[in-house]
């Protein structure tokens, strides 16, 4: 980080998107519109524990001994189509799989419009995505995308605290 002091209220961007990760969700019976950041994903192995997925620790995972099931998940940088607001977005296997799948369309992951949608009114209902067919706006060039390994570092050191 080339900022890590500075004075007044006014944080730079930069910075503040290095320290305050934005994670999108997809509200019930709603839908979000993000532009794709990254140019290619980050992925982990979770377990869903609580209400949240958490990393698993591998050879000796507390969460695997206890018989709770893996999960591979993965995660892009992206921005508000509305707002403009950059984050970053968890998706499930078969949604990545899916979006990989339309990403040649435009020449690449980064600059793809993707609809997320939960049509149902339960939190855990299917996620439904849909490719959005038309170039980003001129403005999402101009937007850093989030380093996603650094909000999945910094999301879990602070599941430990």
């Amino acid at each position: 980080m080339s900022e890590s002091v500075g004075t007044g209220w006014d944080v730079p961007a930069g910075v503040k998107d290095r320290c305050e990760f934005h994670w999108f969700h997809v509200q019930r019976d709603g839908c979000l519109v993000v532009v794709i950041l990254s140019s290619a994903p980050a992925w982990y192995v979770g377990h869903f524990d609580k209400g949240r997925m958490r990393r698993c620790d591998g050879h000796e995972c507390r969460m695997c001994a206890a018989g709770s099931g893996r999960q591979l998940r993965y995660v892009l940088a992206a921005v508000d189509y509305q707002t403009r607001q950059n984050g970053v977005i968890e998706v499930s296997k078969s949604v990545a799989e899916l979006i990989r799948s339309w990403s040649a369309r435009g020449g690449g992951l980064r600059g793809m419009t993707v609809q997320f949608e939960k049509p149902g009114k339960s939190k855990h209902c299917r996620l439904e995505v849909t490719y959005i067919d038309r170039p980003p706006p001129g403005w999402a060039a101009e937007v850093q995308p989030v380093d996603v390994v650094e909000a999945l570092s910094s999301t879990w050191d602070r599941q430990v605290a």
